[in-house]
């Protein structure tokens, strides 16, 4: 329900931008405003849950949601914004973007990062497993630097070189 409700999100948040701000803003910017306010923050629902005694699983979930609040806000962002800087006319700044093509760019980006990620995750759990048989407990500093690296380099992978979603 991330992505969805993060759109809802966005359009209801610019509406008010583009109908109710006084600042003339074009549809494109009102939807840029709205893609940075449409991700939900989980710190007050996870501290609701914590107060009731919900159980772990249920904060597991609420924390995986938020990261793909986050993710999709991401996505939405990097279109809206690129009609955006399209608007203002700049040379090699933004596209024109349709409605065809931002869904294209939002499955590319939101699935592609995902298989990017899946792909790398199971990269290192190859590694991971490789490295638990030569190396002894104590020598787990490695297994925890091939970790963060392969975090980032999935990350710098997605965005750049692939020019998907690094966020998801």
């Amino acid at each position: 329900m991330a992505f969805p409700l993060v759109l809802a999100g966005t359009v209801l948040v610019a509406c008010i931008g583009y109908y109710v701000f006084p600042y003339n803003w074009s549809w494109a910017l009102s939807m840029t405003f709205g893609s940075i306010l449409a991700a939900t923050d989980p710190v007050a629902v996870s501290v609701l849950l914590n107060e009731v005694g919900a159980p772990p699983r249920l904060k597991m979930h609420v924390s995986g949601e938020s990261l793909m609040n986050d993710g999709s806000a991401v996505v939405f962002f990097t279109i809206f914004g690129s009609v955006f800087l399209y608007e203002l006319g700049i040379a090699g700044l933004g596209q024109d973007v349709t409605v065809g093509e931002g869904f294209a760019i939002f499955f590319r980006m939101s699935i592609g990062g995902a298989l990017i990620g899946i792909g790398f995750s199971l990269a290192l759990l190859l590694l991971l497993f490789l490295l638990n048989r030569k190396l002894n407990r104590e020598e787990n500093v490695v297994q925890v630097a091939a970790a963060v690296s392969i975090a980032y380099l999935s990350f710098y992978c997605a965005e750049t070189l692939a020019h998907c979603s690094g966020v998801i």
